[in-house]
């Protein structure tokens, strides 16, 4: 093994035991890579072939913690029951339930503040302004997540998205 592939097998590591240690759930099998598996105490996060600068792996670091807290704070029993109907509802109130658990452990831990926060800075800064999805579902629920997270999380809003 080189020493990138060390490199990338620790940071995987680290990853691992991170989620386990948010989530509160030291079971949980972390999966890297497109080998979707929908067991119960799987978590399936994106292959990490291709970290160049910090923000990659901030945006990593982001989304294994979004999902550690979805897993910590999200109880499957009342999401469920409070689903609403329709394909819009249901992608705002999801969102909504991201930016609870997120907030949840944002207030908890400051790296995991740093993480998301920056990780969703960096997004808005690569999204592409779509004069034509101006009135779709899609442009809605962003909408939606860009103005609770301006509003929980003190988001830094740049020219497009404002």
């Amino acid at each position: 093994m080189d020493k990138k592939e060390i490199l990338k097998e620790r940071f995987k590591s680290a990853i691992s035991s991170a989620v386990k240690v948010i989530a509160d759930n030291s079971n949980i099998e972390i999966k890297f890579g497109k080998n979707v598996d929908s067991k119960n105490n799987n978590l399936n996060l994106p292959e990490i072939d291709k970290l160049k600068d910090l923000k990659d792996y901030t945006n990593i670091r982001a989304r294994a913690d979004s999902e550690a807290l979805k897993i910590k704070y999200t109880n499957k029993k009342i999401y469920s029951k409070n689903q609403p109907v329709g394909q819009i509802a249901k992608t705002l109130y999801a969102i909504a339930e991201k930016i609870r658990y997120e907030k949840i452990g944002c207030d908890k831990l400051k790296g995991i503040k740093n993480n998301i926060i920056q990780s969703y800075e960096d997004s808005l800064n690569n999204a592409e302004n779509d004069e034509a999805s101006i009135i779709s579902n899609e442009y809605i629920a962003k909408a939606f997540e860009l103005y609770l997270r301006t509003h929980f999380f003190d988001v830094k809003q740049n020219e497009k998205s404002k």
